[in-house]
């Protein structure tokens, strides 16, 4: 009799515990709850406007945070680092060259300088996630706006330290850092899962920074550029979530 009871008593908590984890899940599969969404992400980005006379494809790597409302209502922000290996305008550092077409150290041998691409961004996003399947409206397309701040610069590598033109502050002469206000927009796709095993979000994008050169003079150029640029980049960004719901949806994975 001793056994049957504990087994009975077993049989009930076990379905005590199931029926309420099956309620739960309902929830999420029926309910859009709110969530804080931390994210990294990748994007390969091409440029556009002033900047395609600069810069070639550029690889961007980020993280943010999006608040994630009940109504799936997002707001947010994102920084974002961006680096590349082309660089166009190249011709900056001819008043360096010799005759031969090469640099002279200060060790009188020729040096190799390297040129490639830095900058960065950050950005307020606010957007919604429009769900299109029924069985979880915690995931579906993604809508994002976006407003912020754009930088980038030629960055300058001179691996023996014998031209002092590119080294140090004499590089800011060369480096054209430039910055300014920017927008953004986004459409894409948010997947939440609700086991909270595979959280990702993939989005086509676009950044348009209204910037200008923040240096006071250019070496190569004798003068100070006040020019105003249209600076585009557009790019396919994958992203890994990482969700934190809210005590609702936590109880989904302590039952």
């Amino acid at each position: 009799m001793q056994l049957l009871a504990k087994l009975y008593f077993l049989s009930v908590i076990l379905f005590i515990g199931f029926h309420t984890n099956a309620q739960v899940t309902s929830n999420f599969i029926d309910t859009t709850l709110n969530a804080k969404l931390l994210y990294l992400g990748y994007a390969l980005q091409l440029p556009a406007g002033d900047m395609s006379d600069r810069f070639g494809a550029n690889n961007n790597i980020g993280a943010g945070i999006n608040f994630k409302l009940g109504n799936n209502w997002l707001l947010g922000a994102e920084f974002n680092f961006i680096f590349g290996g082309r660089v166009k305008e190249d011709s900056i550092l001819n008043k360096l060259l010799t005759s031969t077409g090469g640099i002279v150290g200060t060790n009188g041998n020729y040096e190799t300088i390297f040129l490639s691409e830095r900058g960065y961004s950050l950005m307020g996003k606010f957007g919604k996630i429009v769900p299109v399947f029924h069985s979880n409206p915690n995931s579906g397309i993604s809508l994002m706006i976006g407003a912020g701040f754009l930088q980038h610069k030629i960055k300058f590598e001179d691996p023996n330290h014998q031209v002092p033109e590119v080294d140090d502050d004499y590089a800011k002469g060369y480096d054209r850092l430039t910055n300014g206000f920017a927008i953004s927009q986004s459409l894409g796709y948010i997947h939440l899962d609700k086991r909270k095993l595979v959280n990702f979000s993939i989005s086509a994008e676009a950044l348009e920074g209204f910037t200008q050169n923040r240096r006071d003079w250019n070496f190569d150029q004798m003068q100070k550029d006040n020019s105003k640029r249209l600076d585009v980049l557009i790019g396919l960004k994958l992203a890994w979530l990482i969700p934190f719901y809210g005590k609702n949806e936590e109880r989904i994975y302590t039952y």
